[in-house]
């Protein structure tokens, strides 16, 4: 069973009046911004699995008004890493997905892309908003969108 819902009007009205600091993750790498609590949005652009969990590579976006990534003709160029315990059904969350990522800024880390990188924040994730680019009425599991819980890392 996956541990996903599907988001309804109370589930995004919850995402968008989450408070949190307007700051950008170039903002967020200077050390004063350290344990304040974001709302980003953006696309993974990568998932590596950690000793104790998850990390994603997100693509930062301009959030909407109800959190949701918003891609404009100009690049924001900047990336975070977001990381939890467990890790999340590769069916949901995946490269490209887009996604709101609740949480708080831990640190700092480089993050490579592709032929370059820079340093960017790293954030503990609270809460993952998985938001849908399916057509309007599709009900295959993948099309729904919401808050996903991490599962739980097995033991080897």
């Amino acid at each position: 069973m996956s541990a996903w819902a599907t988001a309804g009007p109370a589930e995004t009205e919850v995402l968008r009046t989450i408070q949190a600091a307007r700051l950008s993750p170039d903002q967020a790498i200077e050390a004063r911004n350290l344990g304040k609590r974001i709302r980003w949005a953006g696309a993974v652009h990568h998932m590596a699995a950690t000793d104790k969990g998850v990390c994603l590579t997100i693509i930062y976006a301009v959030s909407g008004d109800a959190g949701e990534p918003r891609w404009t003709p100009d690049a924001t160029n900047q990336t975070f890493n977001a990381c939890t315990t467990g890790s999340y059904d590769p069916e949901l969350v995946q490269d490209l997905t887009n996604v709101t990522i609740v949480g708080r800024i831990t640190g700092t880390a480089y993050i490579g892309m592709g032929g370059g990188g820079s340093t960017g924040p790293v954030v503990e994730i609270e809460k993952l908003f998985r938001w849908s680019d399916c057509l309007a009425g599709d009900v295959s599991p993948v099309c729904t969108y919401g808050f996903l819980s991490p599962r739980a890392v097995a033991d080897d």
